[in-house]
């Protein structure tokens, strides 16, 4: 399995390496880790994108359109060991808290006064800010890995060092990429220390035991996790702010309490038993999931109490949730595998052999076969087994689509395109698809206008949107589906035949049921099981499907199934269950003289009796005969081309056969007793 991969977007490269190495401290080298510092900065296998500013300034550093991957935006805490720095500093120094965001700078002035150093005078500067403090009578400045950006003139600088990730984000990561937190109870414990470690150092500094433990609240009411101290008789000694918010208690209404009267959901009383850590069990309390850890404290041997820290994780289950929701709610999703394609025959296993092929790949597919013989179904599958199945899969059918509502679809509009447009615009099904697939049926159907827009995004990757005026770059596949004989139309000028050329690259015929008769049994058999029928069929009925042509394929014997399912009250389908075009061996509302009609209507009637009267000379023989030694047999000569689109309108109607692998062409029962007909 690969390593996730997070992006990490900072201002500063130093903060990456600050960032990079809290997660490898803490999850080794099983992440992948990358930046927006070292260039290109590819999207598409990005599974958590870490940053160090708010997400409305994400933007300036990547394209967040590019991927799906959840945004996660970093608590920090200072290194409480560069803190004791600040202890030499007389009250009321005059201090420039200098940062390269003014935010940033102001939070970092905030945590500061919290953490008990509000007897000093802080000034918060970034280099961007409109209103600069003035430095006349500034003694030092103070910075979190960027001296570089002090004002000249200063002299005195304290660096404590770039802040690195707060506990709640690690906790985030591991619970969003599903990694394991084995080091969560030594960074606790280290924090706690920490804590422990300031608070001395500060009363040691003021002389006043108030004064500690009112910072000591101040830095715990700081973190995102809850943290409550159990002395060794069982009482809460500290509850912090978070700790309250969580479990919806007042924090200091339960302060020297017995913890049984409070926290009787926690494992404690094994704690106070075993003096053993309890780490990283998943807990509910008033309908929330919470990762909580219990850590005895013994001092020179002797147990002093249990420091409990836990966090509410129900928001990460809730944001991977949405995540789900958003992408099945949109429709954006498959329904179908290479499992569906049911059939064993020797012509579909080199077909869907050949289609895992071409799903490993990232170039575009033309999937060409008769109406009803699983074109979609092959699409979704190579969809699922590409490294795209992440990502959207979106779909259009131009078939009866206008070439106005096609565009719009397709691209998408700005606001005010047009009288109706939605406030805002709306994305495009290019757009939607981002970093996943498209696919685009019945491609014979689109416009020529709408062909040559395809044709552009293929060979820009990018879309405009109607109305707009800024081009927007798309990560997408194409995979295209007709039933069309589109070089006959691009002979016609129906089809463009760069666009051809362009979504050719990896082609894909699915054969028809005529040439897969052998499959029909199991997917008869798939067909029951869906629809949860015990039907069987004789032997008699088995032939007789069979030997039908099955002209709407695998769609039509799906329909069979399901009027069969309805129709029929015993269990053995009989004869005279079977539908009449089926029985008759005519297809559904082509008679004869309508048939007649049909190829009349498609030109040279005549030349269609002469194909039929040509290949019933040779109806005796084994195998059908080649389009070179019927092409010669005609009394007209016409060209290849047209002699090739003659057989597809009969092989349509079920006059004749085309064989596979280069069997040649028979005439059918059903063109022998039409030739009396036209």
């Amino acid at each position: 399995m690969n390593n996730p991969v997070i992006l990490v977007l900072t201002k500063e490269i130093d903060l990456y390496y600050t960032f990079r190495d809290n997660i490898r401290e803490v999850f080794g080298n099983s992440i992948t880790l990358r930046s927006n510092h070292f260039l290109p900065v590819y999207l598409e296998d990005v599974d958590l994108i870490l940053s160090s500013v708010p997400d409305s300034l994400v933007k300036d550093f990547i394209n967040i359109e590019k991927t799906k991957a959840p945004l996660l935006v970093a608590n920090r805490s200072i290194d409480f060991k560069k803190l004791e720095k600040l202890f030499e500093l007389p009250r009321a120094a005059q201090c420039l808290l200098v940062s390269n965001d003014e935010a940033i700078a102001c939070e970092s002035v905030t945590m500061l006064k919290y953490l008990g150093f509000d007897y000093l005078d802080f000034y918060a500067y970034s280099p961007d800010m409109e209103n600069p403090p003035d430095l006349k009578n500034i003694d030092i400045a103070i910075t979190h890995g960027l001296a570089n950006l002090v004002p000249k003139g200063l002299e005195s600088v304290i660096d404590l060092g770039n802040r690195r990730l707060d506990l709640s984000t690690l906790f985030d990561i591991s619970k969003i990429l599903q990694h394991n937190f084995d080091h969560a109870h030594h960074i606790t414990m280290g924090y706690v220390k920490n804590v422990a470690r300031i608070g001395r150092e500060l009363a040691n500094s003021v002389r006043n035991e108030n004064y500690i433990n009112s910072s000591l609240q101040a830095v715990l009411n700081t973190v995102q996790e809850g943290v409550v101290f159990i002395d060794n008789e069982g009482r809460v000694s500290l509850f912090n702010e978070e700790a309250g918010s969580i479990l919806g208690i007042d924090s200091q209404a339960v302060l020297y309490k017995h913890y049984s009267d409070v926290l009787d959901e926690f494992q404690i009383d094994k704690v106070m038993e075993t003096k053993q850590q309890i780490p990283r069990q998943m807990i509910q309390v008033h309908g929330l999931n919470l990762l909580a850890t219990l850590t005895p404290i013994l001092q020179e041997g002797s147990f002093s109490g249990i420091v409990l820290v836990f966090q509410d994780v129900t928001h990460v289950e809730r944001m991977e949730q949405e995540i789900r929701n958003k992408k099945l709610q949109s429709g954006l999703t498959t329904k179908y595998s290479f499992e569906d394609n049911v059939g064993n025959s020797m012509i579909m296993m080199q077909t869907q052999q050949l289609a895992k092929k071409i799903a490993r790949s990232d170039y575009t597919v033309l999937i060409t076969g008769e109406s009803g013989t699983g074109k979609e179904i092959f699409a979704q599958s190579i969809h699922e087994y590409s490294s795209r199945n992440k990502g959207p899969f979106v779909a259009v059918n131009f078939a009866g689509i206008s070439e106005s509502l096609a565009e719009s679809e397709l691209f998408g509009y700005a606001e005010g395109a047009f009288t109706g447009a939605r406030k805002g615009g709306k994305a495009g099904l290019f757009e939607l698809a981002q970093n996943g697939t498209i696919f685009l049926d019945e491609i014979g159907d689109a416009p020529l206008k709408i062909q040559a827009a395809i044709l552009r995004v293929l060979q820009e990757k990018q879309v405009m949107r109607v109305g707009g005026s800024t081009v927007i770059p798309v990560n997408v596949r194409v995979i295209a589906a007709t039933n069309k004989q589109l070089e006959d139309m691009i002979r016609k000028g129906e089809f463009r035949d760069d666009l051809f050329y362009r979504l050719n690259q990896l082609p894909l015929r699915i054969p028809s049921l005529q040439e897969r008769k052998e499959d029909i049994p199991d997917l008869i058999t798939y067909f029951l099981k869906q629809k949860n029928s015990q039907l069987s069929f004789s032997p008699a009925v088995m032939e007789k499907l069979s030997s039908y042509r099955w002209p709407g394929n695998v769609r039509e014997l799906e329909g069979l199934i399901t009027y069969l399912s309805v129709i029929v009250n015993e269990r053995e389908v009989s004869f005279s269950d079977l539908p009449f075009q089926i029985q008759d061996g005519f297809p559904s509302n082509m008679h004869p003289d309508k048939i007649t009609r049909l190829l009349e209507h498609s030109g040279d009637l005549h030349l269609y009796k002469d194909i039929l009267e040509c290949l019933m000379v040779t109806q005796g023989e084994n195998a059908g005969i080649g389009r070179s030694t019927l092409q010669a047999m005609l009394s007209d000569k016409i060209s290849e081309s047209k002699l090739r689109t003659k057989l597809d309108i009969l092989k349509k109607y079920g006059l004749v056969e085309t064989g596979i692998k280069k069997q040649g062409t028979k005439i059918t029962n059903l063109g022998i007793n039409m030739i009396e007909h036209i």
